[in-house]
């Protein structure tokens, strides 16, 4: 029998919010919905792994993948990805802080199988509190950078929404949460997955813009809902600062012609330098503007290989 859903998760040495989102996916999934729950572990302490071993051993519809390196966001996704099975209908790749509040991945199931120009779907990410957090942004361009949110979404072709109203029904958007992306499995493989160049960051500005370049459409789906946790998976250091800029970077001239792109980044040199004395770790992050968000500074050459 085939899946119609396979959830894709990375776990690195947070093991108990991955728990608590496989607890949930069991919880609110109907037994009607044939899916597969794929854990990508990117190489976490032993003991780490041990509590997810331990917890998934007796599970059949958990597979566990363990990397020998971590390998950040995209690449862990694609490694899921690689282990999913052959006629899964439907990806959901969904942070492992995050817990699931409803039924969300059959309400995206059903409303998708109806609306074949759809490709990319979110959820309703609602915070601690229960209240909406973030679900969906604009992509980067001169426009909103130069004249902020409002002008850039009235001048767009589609005047996407604003995130700060509340949304009743299903509504195009122009880039997801990264948290919680919901994917055709056949246009996923089509525009060729997530780029593994970005190690953390900006995977879903770049992977939703290219779902619209291919001529299909990305959407919110205010019913289906789930939890995130910010930040319950990643530490903010300023390593991991950094890595947000070198990623920019590479989206910014993946996307842009050169003078657009070099503007862009322009002003975000400029932004650092105002914050330089304001903000802690402002200084390092404008010397390292200087050096042109330099990405052999990226995490990814400082992880290390599974002995």
């Amino acid at each position: 029998m085939s899946v119609d859903i396979s959830f894709i998760t990375i776990n690195y040495n947070s093991s108990s919010h991955t728990i608590e989102l496989l607890k949930s996916i069991e919880k609110h999934t109907k037994n009607t919905t044939h899916y597969e729950i794929i854990v990508v572990d990117n190489n976490s302490d032993a003991q780490d792994v041990l509590n997810l071993e331990s917890f998934c051993k007796n599970n059949t519809k958990i597979k566990l993948i363990k990397n020998t390196i971590n390998s950040g966001f995209a690449s862990g996704n694609m490694l899921g990805v690689k282990n999913v099975d052959a006629d899964s209908h439907y990806y959901f790749f969904i942070n492992n802080d995050t817990k699931l509040l409803n039924d969300a991945s059959t309400i995206m199931k059903t409303y998708l199988d109806t609306h074949q120009d759809i490709s990319l779907a979110t959820a309703k990410v609602n915070d601690e509190n229960g209240n909406f957090s973030s679900s969906y942004k604009l992509f980067p361009s001169l426009t909103k950078e130069l004249l902020g949110n409002s002008v850039a979404r009235k001048l767009s072709k589609h005047n996407f929404p604003s995130n700060k109203i509340k949304l009743d029904k299903p509504t195009l958007v122009e880039v997801v949460s990264g948290s919680c992306m919901f994917f055709r499995a056949s246009s996923f493989k089509e525009i060729g997955g997530f780029d593994t160049t970005f190690f953390l960051y900006c995977e879903e500005e770049d992977i939703s813009k290219r779902v619209w370049n291919y001529g299909k459409k990305v959407i919110f789906i205010p019913d289906a809902q789930i939890y995130h946790k910010a930040g319950g998976s990643t530490t903010q250091s300023l390593e991991i600062k950094k890595e947000f800029y070198i990623s920019y970077k590479h989206l910014i001239f993946k996307h842009f012609n050169l003078f657009s792109a070099y503007t862009l980044m322009f002003l975000q040199l400029f932004k650092l330098f105002r914050r330089s004395f304001k903000t802690k770790d402002g200084y390092k992050l404008f010397l390292f503007a200087l050096k042109g968000f330099d990405k052999k500074e990226s995490l990814r050459y400082k992880q290390k290989e599974a002995k």
